[in-house]
């Protein structure tokens, strides 16, 4: 009822709005039009007519076309292609006519947003901290426990009073999404401990510092490389172990994995998908719009992970026992305050983190003292 409500909404809104050049308002107008864009507290028919009138100098026959690349392991088969070819229909409705462009090497895509070619691209959490470091570190070390405390934290972010921290340099957050969680693989049954894989060969993929770091904490001997390579090796047998995103495995994995084989149950950190865009292209209250239309649809990618994880067998997870996630939470809180002190993650974030924690389970010790 509420996902029709919105449509209806955006689409009323497009009803005999009589589009002028933003050069004919004055200052004043033109401060109220982007206040009524960016405030939450308006119907949303009414910030969409600000909308538009706001950036009526974009339109081309009454839309504002942009590109959108985005990156998908599967390409136009996959299902984040997919649930971002819903969201086409949805943005015509306050204006904006996407044109999507599917690309499986990630590589290629960024090189495409930062040469123009693309006006926004949805790349994984751990290639968007080099665009934003706020918000590539929703992606933090033991930061974000489940989809849950994800969720809340979502909320917060998609507030307008966070704009300011999604906008770096040339670039914008346009939006995130949950791809799942990161997490160990084991290479067989006797591998079912974080501490038992100092000096084993441990698969990391390149483009994750935050991985990256994690396995020089676990003494591990690291062999980084591309995301689908590294899965490519850990199934076929010429590593003991892994580190890497869910969503990876279900792509490159699934069906291949031989007896013995496991996921260590305890999610590392979040594996997120966000859409960066350039911030020419994207004025202050179209990222606005666009980041509440992604935290809106943020169930839609939490099932089709859900539809994902389930064809994963039960005997295929490694229990981890509570004293050990307990331990291994606190050294990855340690490595956290590490990489926060080197200038790899947000400080603001972190603590946005911890309070979202401490609102689920007010009785964690961190809650009374707290250290991000």
């Amino acid at each position: 009822m509420i996902k029709s409500l919105w449509v209806a909404c955006l689409a009323t809104a497009l009803l005999g709005v009589h589009t002028v050049s933003a050069a004919e308002y004055d200052s004043k107008q033109l401060d109220k039009l982007e206040a009524t864009v960016m405030s939450q507290n308006l119907p949303l028919e009414k910030r969409i007519r600000a909308l538009k009138k706001l950036y009526a100098d974009q339109l081309e026959n009454g839309k504002i076309n942009r590109s959108f690349c985005v990156w998908d392991m599967l390409g136009k088969a996959g299902p984040v292609f997919a649930a971002v070819d819903d969201q086409k229909f949805r943005s015509m409705h306050y204006g904006l006519n996407l044109t999507l462009i599917a690309y499986q090497d990630e590589d290629s895509l960024i090189n495409d947003l930062t040469s123009g070619q693309c006006d926004a691209a949805l790349i994984s959490g751990s290639r968007a901290l080099s665009f934003n470091r706020f918000s590539g570190t929703l992606e933090a070390l033991g930061g974000i426990p489940d989809v849950q405390h994800l969720q809340m934290l979502m909320q917060v972010v998609a507030s307008p009073k966070m704009a300011g921290r999604l906008q770096e340099g040339d670039y914008v957050v346009l939006g995130v999404a949950s791809l799942g969680e990161n997490y160990a693989y084991s290479g067989n049954r006797t591998l079912h401990k974080f501490s038992q894989m100092a000096g084993k060969d441990l698969l990391v993929p390149d483009t994750d510092v935050s991985l990256q770091a994690l396995a020089q904490q676990l003494k591990a001997k690291a062999r980084t490389g591309g995301l689908l390579s590294s899965v490519d090796q850990f199934v076929s047998g010429q590593a003991e172990a892994m580190l890497a995103p869910l969503v990876a495995y279900h792509v490159a994995g699934t069906g291949k994995a031989k007896p013995g084989m496991g996921i260590l149950n305890m999610p590392l950190s979040q594996s997120t998908i966000q859409l960066i865009g350039r911030s020419e292209r994207f004025p202050v209250g179209l990222a606005q719009i666009l980041r509440e239309d992604f935290l809106f649809k943020f169930d839609n990618y939490v099932r089709r992970v859900e539809k994902e994880r389930a064809n994963i067998d039960a005997s295929f997870w490694i229990d981890i026992p509570a004293d050990e996630q307990a331990r291994e939470q606190a050294h990855l809180r340690d490595l956290r305050i590490a990489l926060r002190d080197k200038g790899v993650y947000d400080p603001l974030m972190l603590k946005l983190q911890r309070k979202i924690r401490c609102k689920v389970d007010p009785a964690r010790n961190e809650c009374r003292n707290p250290v991000e």
